[in-house]
């Protein structure tokens, strides 16, 4: 083989090994697996268990990059009818609809085996669950069916505390169940910001996303509604005595931002506005989370 047909041959597999990992969604799935890093942290206390630790990021990443690839195959005739999304692989034929279902089935696999052999049952199934959930009822069903497909959608989204709760103690817990109540009352006013800035995407594609149907204005509303009761769920944790004033300080502070974001895209729904919502909103529920672990672990110290 020659120099030059050895690094064509190079290039083409570095493309292709590029345009399977864009179908994981990599960078979602990094900012769920923080999440499920936090819930097994606050279940374990002091005594972490790291290899377990590993095991479980590795084998929820699997199933949830599983649930991304099968959410780029059922969507690939509606992305090719969006800016954002018509460059993915396999709506723009880089990768076959064959390729990607068995690259799905491959990770949900190696998740689920990783999960049960290195974890336990439960955790195991819900994370099959929550692909499930991901990839054939919100991506088949709900999405192009109701504009509130992502509020009923989001509960597949939010069990990744939930998921690493479950891997240290076996059970689902109270606090672990309030962890998914946040994230599920967050994901309206992260996700409908997108929608806002992208809902021409959105209507060419035929999605019935809320500001298709209802228009910019009202989802906007929506969203800072469901901030105001996302402000009243993050501090329920401190409620219950899971957490203590660390996280009520740092959950107050991020959500006062958050509130006033919301409330001025509602004032002024503008593609500017929805973009910094959208953007600031990953960043508070990275805070949120990071305040509930050094809430936990502070408690911890003085306590031991």
């Amino acid at each position: 083989m020659s120099k030059a047909t050895f690094i064509e041959v190079g290039y083409r597999y570095s493309n292709t090994a590029r345009d399977f990992l864009a179908m994981t969604k990599l960078r979602v799935v990094m900012v769920m697996l923080f999440t499920v890093m936090v819930g097994f942290l606050l279940a374990s206390d002091l005594d972490v268990s790291f290899t377990k630790l590993v095991m479980t990021l590795i084998g929820v990443g699997a199933c949830a990059m599983s649930g991304a690839v099968l959410n780029h195959l059922v969507d690939r005739y509606r992305d090719t009818h969006m800016q954002r999304t018509k460059r993915r692989p396999v709506a723009s034929g880089k990768v076959s609809a064959e390729s990607a279902l068995v690259f799905s089935m491959l990770l949900l696999v190696l998740g689920g085996v990783v999960l049960y052999t290195q974890t336990n049952a439960l955790t195991c199934w819900l994370s099959i669950a929550s692909m499930f959930a991901y990839g054939v009822v919100y991506s088949v069903w709900l999405k192009p069916a109701t504009p509130q497909n992502i509020t009923v959608g989001g509960l597949a989204g939010a069990t990744p505390p939930l998921l690493g709760y479950t891997a240290v103690t076996g059970y689902i817990g109270p606090e672990a169940l309030l962890w998914v109540l946040i994230i599920f009352t967050w994901t309206p006013p992260h996700f409908w910001a997108l929608a806002i800035y992208k809902r021409e995407d959105y209507a060419k594609a035929d999605v019935p996303m809320m500001p298709v149907t209802h228009g910019d204005a009202f989802t906007a509303f929506q969203s800072w509604l469901y901030c105001l009761l996302l402000c009243l769920v993050s501090v329920m944790p401190v409620l219950i005595g899971s957490q203590g004033w660390i996280y009520l300080v740092m959950v107050t502070a991020i959500n006062a931002k958050f509130t006033w974001l919301t409330y001025r895209m509602w004032c002024s729904p503008t593609h500017p506005n929805a973009r910094k919502t959208f953007r600031y909103s990953i960043v508070y529920i990275l805070w949120l989370f990071a305040a509930l672990l050094l809430d936990h672990y502070v408690r911890l110290i003085a306590f031991s």
